[in-house]
């Protein structure tokens, strides 16, 4: 886990009345430090680019931020609910399973980073899976908690697949997934897209010898990863989600515009980065999850309440949720930065 070095910060008062002036503000005026500990959802890699170069470049600094970046398993909604951290990336389906499965709505989703989840199944050509009913009769390799292997069952209800009876599965660490996909010892995997696609390539398995499924080309419509800011921290300090999205969204423009510069801020930040590994998973995450037409045309963070509801009502059914949060109760996006600032891709 790395510490960042304090950096003091500048406050202003917060008025309810006044939240948008406010929350247009550069920074605060006061100089009293603001920690905010934020959880990325895996290690130092390209999807926490946009985090290293705000921290890195200043931006959060400039903002009036002391931010902490903490990594490991995915597990920022559990840290986000027992008050560990402030802020993170998270998964809006794990929001959305937590809240109705507790009694507690740990966060909500401040700037959306994915549109879409970028799970997929992930296959060697050779093994002839070409599309989901291949699937039959397969065993499937993943970690007990993969985010991919949790939604699954909407995957094959969009594909007339029985998750029960057509599919086994096999529990894996995360760390030798691909590489069991790549000597054969497993038939399919699932995963995120910059994990899986890229980290065969990496084991040395060609491009065009792997076979990829994503789950949001086969009828599972579901956001990905968000900004969550939990849900004290927000009542408390809403000016500082605020600077943190604006830090945010400017880090994003500068690692779409300038690719290897963002990979060797994170080489600098964190000097076990493989630059050719990390260069391909930017690009996975900056062309094929984050700049979407949605994003090209109205900005960076845009949550679509109606759709992520029909996504929470169809993993109610799948996962057989205790009761159906509210969509609209795990949504905030009242601290997104203008639009002008969120058109990252200009």
């Amino acid at each position: 886990m790395r510490h960042c070095p304090t950096v003091r910060i500048h406050r202003r008062a917060f008025a309810v009345g006044g939240l948008a002036s406010v929350l247009a503000l550069p920074a605060f005026a006061q100089a009293v430090p603001l920690r905010v500990r934020y959880q990325c959802d895996w290690r130092f890699e390209a999807g926490t680019i946009p985090y290293v170069v705000a921290l890195k470049k200043g931006y959060f600094a400039q903002e009036g931020l002391d931010v902490v970046l903490n990594v490991g398993a995915a597990a920022t909604v559990t840290r986000l609910a027992t008050g560990n951290v402030d802020m993170g990336t998270g998964d809006m389906s794990s929001l959305a399973e937590f809240a109705a499965n507790n009694a507690q709505v740990p966060a909500k989703a401040v700037m959306l980073m994915y549109e879409s989840t970028p799970a997929a199944v992930f296959s060697l050509r050779k093994t002839g899976i070409r599309s989901p009913a291949d699937l039959r009769g397969r065993q499937l390799a993943a970690p007990v908690n993969d985010g991919a292997r949790r939604i699954f069952p909407l995957f094959a209800a969009a594909n007339g697949l029985d998750p029960a009876t057509d599919v086994r599965w096999t529990s894996v660490e995360p760390a030798i997934r691909e590489t069991m996909l790549a000597r054969g010892q497993v038939e399919v995997i699932t995963g995120y897209m910059a994990s899986g696609w890229v980290s065969l390539q990496k084991l040395g398995v060609a491009p065009d010898q792997i076979d990829v499924m994503k789950y949001a080309d086969h009828g599972v419509s579901l956001p990905g990863n968000a900004v969550l800011a939990g849900s004290a921290f927000l009542r408390e300090q809403p000016q500082a989600v605020a600077a943190f999205l604006r830090a945010v969204a400017r880090a994003v423009k500068d690692a779409a515009a300038d690719r290897p510069g963002a990979v060797a801020l994170l080489k600098a930040f964190e000097p076990l980065t493989d630059v050719k590994t990390e260069t391909m998973r930017l690009d996975v995450a900056l062309d094929g999850e984050i700049a979407t037409p949605t994003v090209r045309r109205d900005g960076l963070g845009g949550i679509d309440v109606a759709r992520y509801q029909a996504g929470i009502d169809a993993l109610a059914l799948a996962l057989a949720f205790k009761r159906v949060p509210e969509a609209a109760s795990l949504v905030d996006t009242r601290f997104l930065p203008t639009r002008a600032q969120r058109m990252v891709f200009a």
